[in-house]
C-alpha cells in the first residue's frame, strides 16, 4: 500500500529560528526542513526516512504555485510547461482537463488497482462550492475525475477517511450548523493515533494508493502566524509518526511532498522558490529515491513500480485555451 500525502506549502529553509518555524518548532520528522538531522534516539522507521530536495519551478520562472503545481504532481503533467506560466488558486479549464484525463486515481483504477482521495467534505463545503463552483482544489478534482463519490462524513465516522485539520477542531467551526452537537465527529482526536488508525484501515481495505491533503500549512504561512506554525507542525509530526509506525517496510511505501514552500520562510508571506521535500520511506523507496527529480515525476514514478504503462502527453494542452 502506497501513502502518499499532500502537505501545502513546505520547503527546505535554513537552521534560522527568526524565519524558520521548523527550526524554532520542529523536533522529529521536519528537522531537515531546518538544515538539522534525525536525532539518533529516534525510531528506526523515522531514522530510516529519506527527504529528496524536489524541484517544484517546473522550468519556469516566478513563484511556483498551488494550481499547477498540485495539477503536475497528481497527474505527471508538467502543467506549468502547459500554460507557460505558474498559476494560483483553483485549477482553471486547462489545468481541469488534464486533470480529468491523467488523474492519478482514474489511471490506477482504470488498470485495476483501488486508489482513493481519504479527504472528507463536510456538508459546508457543498454549500459552498455551490455558491463558488469554481472553488475546488486540484486534489477534489482528482477524484472527481475518477468518477469515485468524494467522502463523507459517515466516512469519517467509520475511519475510512481523514478532516483536513486531522484533530477535527476546524470540523466543529464549520459545521456546527450542520451536525448535532453530540455528534462523535466534534471530539478533538488525537494525531498519533488518527496517524496509526487509518494506515491499519487503509490496509483493512485492500488499497494500492491513498491519498491526502493537509493544505492548513499553507494558510498560516501566508498569514507569517507563527503560533499557528507551532501548533500543525507539532500536530503533523505526532500524525505522520503513528504513520510511519504503522507501515511496514517491506511491503507498504510512504511518500510525502509539497507544491511549493512557504511556511519554512516567515519572513515574508508569499511562497519561495526553495525545493520542497519528498520524504519517502518503505518498500520502494530506492527505487523513488532515483526517479524523483522534481514533483511532477513522483506519478510517473508510482506508475514504474506498478507497472503501469501510461504516455503522458503534455502537448495536446498546450493549445488549449486557458
Amino acid at each position: 500500500m502506497i501513502f502518499y500525502m499532500f502537505i501545502d506549502g513546505i520547503g527546505f529553509g535554513p537552521n534560522d529560528p527568526k524565519t524558520n518555524p521548523f527550526s524554532r518548532y520542529a523536533k522529529s520528522v521536519f528537522l531537515p526542513l531546518a538544515d538539522k538531522p534525525i536525532p539518533e534516539q529516534s525510531t528506526d522507521a523515522l531514522k530510516n526516512t529519506v527527504f529528496l530536495k524536489t524541484d517544484a519551478s517546473l522550468g519556469i520562472k516566478g513563484l511556483p504555485q498551488s494550481a499547477t503545481g498540485q495539477t503536475s504532481l497528481w497527474t505527471g503533467i508538467n502543467a506549468c510547461k502547459v500554460l507557460q506560466r505558474h498559476l494560483s488558486g483553483f485549477p482553471t479549464f486547462t489545468l481541469k482537463k488534464i486533470i480529468s484525463k491523467y488523474s492519478i486515481i482514474r489511471v490506477l483504477e482504470e488498470h485495476g488497482f483501488k486508489a482513493d482521495l481519504l479527504n472528507c467534505y463536510s456538508p459546508a463545503f457543498a454549500e459552498h462550492v455551490k455558491k463558488n463552483p469554481r472553488h475546488v482544489s486540484a486534489s477534489t478534482l482528482i477524484q472527481m475525475a475518477s468518477d469515485k463519490p468524494l467522502k463523507g462524513m459517515d466516512d469519517l465516522r467509520q475511519g475510512k477517511g481523514l478532516y483536513m485539520d486531522i484533530t477535527h477542531e476546524y470540523l466543529r467551526e464549520f459545521s456546527k450548523d450542520h451536525l448535532d452537537e453530540s455528534d462523535e465527529l466534534f471530539t478533538i482526536r488525537d494525531p498519533y493515533e488518527t496517524g496509526k488508525s487509518i494506515i491499519r484501515n487503509c490496509k483493512a481495505d485492500d488499497y494500492t494508493l491513498c491519498i491526502y491533503e493537509f493544505f492548513l500549512t499553507d494558510k498560516i504561512g501566508h498569514k507569517m502566524n507563527w503560533e499557528a506554525a507551532q501548533k500543525y507542525i507539532g500536530e503533523l509530526e505526532s500524525f505522520i509518526t503513528g504513520v510511519l509506525e504503522e507501515l511496514d517496510p517491506n511491503e507498504d511505501q510512504l511518500i510525502i511532498t509539497s507544491d511549493h514552500g512557504n511556511l519554512e520562510d516567515l519572513s515574508v508571506d508569499v511562497h519561495t522558490i526553495n525545493k520542497v521535500p519528498t520524504i519517502l520511506y518503505g518498500k520502494y523507496t530506492p527505487i523513488f529515491a532515483e526517479k524523483i527529480g522534481a514533483i511532477v515525476d513522483i506519478p510517473v514514478a508510482i506508475y514504474d513500480i506498478l507497472g503501469v504503462q501510461i504516455e503522458l502527453r503534455e502537448e495536446e494542452f498546450i493549445k488549449t485555451e486557458v
